[in-house]
């Protein structure tokens, strides 16, 4: 089986031979590439899924300036990477008024002429931009029936589609030749968001030897992935019983009122951190002995700056979507009906609602005995 197939326009119309790596493909243009737009994807948990696959496209094409283009909110995310060279700042925007403002963003990318475009999303307005920018060489999984737009396919076979995400777009690395191994996510901080996390601790009386927990009770994609909010205020009130322990809350804008509410039932026994600068919140996390959260981007976050997470999942996939790195626990019912990866739940959100604050709680405390009180000298269990 081809690992390409070629269609659409461009100076790498063709398929590769049946059963041969991608050498008469895209591999036998490598040392014409220059310049890669790489389109970015569109969420924060999904953005910190691409990162071993950023470094592995750096790794196959080592002297090529290399630029992503992503949504404005993700940019802190790379303010202290190495593997690109620089950013773009995808249009916000909706009708008409997003449409004309793509239409210069084409402009943009026809005049910087871009050797390559590797395309992350799945969606077929990914696809467009860089086929109406003239960009000769595109690269991308076939999907959403976008396969005209693309120069170079990736197949989305059944394996592929059944893997984690992390080594789903890894595949593209691959495919562009890349001989570093597959890692975990890892997000790179500096001396400022440390800072910054310090002078949030220390304004909210936040001691080194305290045991920090940050809960991220919200989700963007929707409720379907959220446990209740009263089962996180019980689960809270337990911990911030605990002398040793300080809770932080966390989440985003669209969150706001939900971390809030539940913040204001415990005054000074819990701190909030929202709609955070992404890696000032990459900071405060990795000072955490543990994050709890749903299946969301500050899950991802937590767990690639090296922090344990207590992962709760109820309408997606952890086998797809799961955090990787040590020390995490994943806890999730087996309904019939999950995955639905669905935003809303239609039914009785059995998926969550048999998920019990005792077992969230033997979770955390089985965490924290690992775990001396400064976190600087704990070890990983």
């Amino acid at each position: 089986m081809a690992l390409f197939s070629s269609s659409g326009t461009g100076r790498a119309g063709r398929s590769d031979p049946p059963g041969n790596p991608p050498a008469m493909g895209i591999l036998s243009e490598r040392e014409t590439i220059q310049r890669v737009l790489i389109r970015g994807v569109n969420w924060i948990g999904d953005t910190i899924i691409t990162l071993p696959a950023l470094r592995g496209i750096r790794s196959a094409l080592p002297d090529a300036r290399i630029t992503i283009l992503l949504k404005p909110y993700l940019a802190p995310l790379f303010r202290r990477c190495t593997f690109l060279d620089g950013n773009l700042l995808y249009p916000e925007g909706s009708g008409y008024g997003l449409i004309r403002k793509e239409k210069k963003l084409i402009e943009t990318l026809r005049a910087q002429r871009y050797d390559l475009a590797v395309i992350l999303p799945r969606s077929l307005r990914s696809a467009l931009i860089p086929f109406c920018a003239r960009i000769p060489l595109r690269m991308g999984f076939q999907s959403s029936c976008r396969g005209m737009f693309l120069t170079h396919g990736l197949e989305e076979t059944k394996e592929r589609l059944c893997c984690h995400q992390v080594e789903y777009y890894y595949h593209i690395a691959r495919a562009l030749g890349t001989r570093e191994p597959l890692a975990h996510p890892a997000l790179a901080i500096g001396s400022e968001e440390h800072a910054w996390a310090d002078a949030f601790c220390k304004q909210a009386g936040i001691a080194d030897e305290h045991n920090i927990i940050a809960i991220n009770p919200g989700s963007t994609y929707g409720a379907a992935k959220c446990w209740q909010p009263e089962k996180f205020a019980e689960l809270a009130r337990r911990l911030t019983a605990i002398p040793a322990v300080k809770v932080i809350f966390v989440g985003g804008y669209n969150n706001a009122a939900l971390v809030d509410s539940l913040a204001q039932q415990f005054r000074d026994r819990a701190a909030t951190a929202v709609g955070q600068d992404l890696l000032n919140l990459a900071a405060l996390l990795q000072r955490c002995h543990l994050v709890i959260s749903n299946d969301t981007g500050p899950m991802h976050i937590a767990a690639a700056v090296g922090t344990a997470v207590v992962a709760l999942f109820g309408s997606t996939n952890p086998a797809l979507t799961g955090p990787l790195g040590r020390g995490h626990r994943i806890l999730k019912k087996d309904v019939p009906c999950s995955p639905c990866l669905k935003r809303t739940c239609p039914e009785n959100h059995a998926c969550m609602e048999l998920l019990s604050v005792d077992e969230v709680e033997e979770a955390v405390r089985g965490h924290l005995q690992g775990y001396p009180l400064s976190k600087g000298s704990a070890q990983a269990p």
